[in-house]
C-alpha cells in the first residue's frame, strides 16, 4: 500500500539556544527515509531549513522566535497528503495568547486541553494537528483527530528536558501511524 513518511520537528532554536542541528536528528531522518519534513516553528534562522532540505523537502511555519525568517514562513499551513488534511502551526497563535499561555503555564503547568480546544478554531476539519511551542511531546488521539507535537529537538520540557522529534506515516487509505522518538 502506498504511503508517505513525514518527519516532524519543532523548536530548533538555532542559534539562540543551541549552535546547530542535533547530529542524531539528521541521522534519524535519513534512517527513517523521510519524504517530507514538517517544522512546527521556532526555526530561528534559514540555514536550518537549508540543512534539512538536503534530506527532504521542508514545510515550515513561523514560531514566536522566528523574527529572522518571518517573511518566508506563514503562521499556518494546511497540507493534504494521502487524503489526510494536516494543519501545521506553532501553537502560540498570537501575542495575546502567547502571554496568556505563559501565565497559565506558570500557575498550572502544561495542560493539553488548552491546545485541543484552540487548534481546531484556527484550521477547521483537519485529521492531524501538528504543533510545537510547548517543547512538550504530544501524541494524542481524540474523536478521530490526532494532536501531534514532536517536542523540541533543542531542549525538552520540564522536568526531564528530553529532546524529541516525530514521525508520521500516512497510508493511501487515510490511516496514520504516529510516533514520538527521543534524541540523545
Amino acid at each position: 500500500m502506498n504511503s508517505i513518511i513525514i518527519g516532524v520537528i519543532s523548536d530548533t532554536h538555532i542559534p539562540d539556544r543551541v549552535p546547530g542541528l542535533n547530529p542524531d536528528l539528521i541521522t534519524s531522518l535519513k534512517v527513517e527515509k523521510v519524504e517530507l519534513i514538517l517544522h512546527a516553528g521556532d526555526v530561528c534562522v534559514k540555514r536550518v531549513i537549508d540543512e534539512l532540505e538536503t534530506i527532504a523537502p521542508v514545510l515550515a511555519v513561523r514560531g514566536n522566535r522566528d523574527f529572522m525568517i518571518r517573511k518566508c514562513t506563514p503562521m499556518v499551513r494546511e497540507i493534504k497528503r494521502m487524503g489526510v488534511k494536516i494543519a501545521l502551526m506553532h501553537g502560540h497563535i498570537n501575542l495575546i495568547t502567547y502571554w496568556f499561555d505563559k501565565f497559565q503555564y506558570i500557575l498550572h503547568g502544561y495542560k493539553r486541553e488548552r491546545y485541543l480546544s484552540r487548534l481546531p478554531k484556527v484550521v477547521h476539519g483537519a485529521g492531524v494537528y501538528v504543533f510545537g511551542h510547548t517543547h512538550h511531546p504530544e501524541n494524542h488521539w481524540q474523536d478521530g483527530i490526532l494532536y501531534f507535537n514532536p517536542g523540541s529537538v533543542s531542549i525538552g520540557d520540564f522536568p526531564n528536558f528530553q529532546k524529541s522529534w516525530g514521525l508520521l506515516k500516512i497510508y493511501e487509505d487515510g490511516c496514520v501511524e504516529n510516533r514520538i522518538l527521543p534524541l540523545d
